[in-house]
C-alpha cells in the first residue's frame, strides 16, 4: 500500500499502517524536509522523498491526495495512466482532493482490470468537524470534476439531490445529517451506496 504525496505530515501513512498491518505501507512525498520531519514524528513508518516513480511496481492499493489538484483535466487523466503499471490485476488507485486539515476529502476509486484502469466511483469522506452540508464537498472534489459541479452536469445532480434529502433530515450533529442524507438519497437513487456510511462514507457510482 503506497500513500503517494502525504504532505505537510505522514498521519494519513501512519493510520494505513495501523488499519493494515498485515500490509507492507509506504509513504512518499516530493519535498525532503517533510519527509525528514515525518520520519522523526513516525520512525517506524517506511518513508521515502519522490513520486509516484518511487513507488513499487505491483501495489495492492495506491493513494493519491492533492497531488493532481493544480493540473488540467487532461494532466489528470495523463496521472491515470501512469498509474497502471503500478497497480496489481484487482488493484485500487484513489486518486482526489482533501482540505487543508483533511477533515472532507473525495476520491475516485480507480481499480486495475487487465490492461485498463476502470473508474469505479467517487467517494465523499468528511469527519463532521466542518460541520456538513452536501456543497461541502464542491471545494474539494477531484480536479477533472471541480469545474464541472453547475447544472446540467451528473455531478450538479447528484449535490443537488443529496442538499434535498439533507434538508428533510438533518439535524445538529454533522455525522448523524451526513448518514440520515445518505440513507434517504440511496432510496431515490440507485447510483448512491449507502453501505459505508458507518466510517462517514457515501460511494457514488457515476
Amino acid at each position: 500500500m503506497v500513500d503517494v504525496g502525504f504532505g505537510v505530515s505522514a498521519v494519513t501513512t501512519a493510520e494505513l499502517a495501523a488499519a493494515f498491518p498485515s500490509h507492507e505501507v509506504l509513504g512518499l512525498e516530493q519535498d525532503a524536509a517533510r519527509v525528514a520531519a515525518a520520519s522523526l514524528e513516525f520512525p517506524s513508518l517506511a518513508l521515502l522523498a519522490g513520486g509516484l516513480e518511487r513507488a513499487p511496481r505491483q501495489a495492492l492499493v495506491l493513494r493519491i491526495a492533492n497531488v493532481g489538484r493544480g493540473l488540467s483535466k487532461d494532466g489528470v487523466a495523463e496521472l491515470h495512466a501512469q498509474v497502471l503499471p503500478w497497480l496489481v490485476d484487482g488493484g485500487v488507485c484513489l486518486e482526489g482532493s482533501t482540505d487543508l486539515e483533511g477533515h472532507v476529502s473525495t476520491f475516485w476509486v480507480l481499480r486495475r482490470v487487465g490492461g485498463s484502469l476502470l473508474r469505479e466511483a467517487l467517494v465523499f469522506h468528511t469527519d463532521g468537524a466542518r460541520g456538513f452540508s452536501p456543497w461541502l464537498f464542491r471545494d474539494v472534489l477531484p480536479r477533472d470534476l471541480r469545474r464541472d459541479a453547475r447544472a446540467g452536469t451528473p455531478i450538479f445532480s447528484l449535490l443537488t439531490d443529496w442538499e434535498t434529502a439533507w434538508q428533510a433530515t438533518r439535524s445538529a450533529d454533522p455525522l448523524d445529517s451526513l448518514r440520515a442524507s445518505v440513507a434517504a438519497l440511496a432510496t431515490t437513487r440507485a447510483d448512491v451506496d449507502a453501505r459505508f456510511l458507518e466510517y462517514g462514507f457515501c460511494r457514488w457510482r457515476c
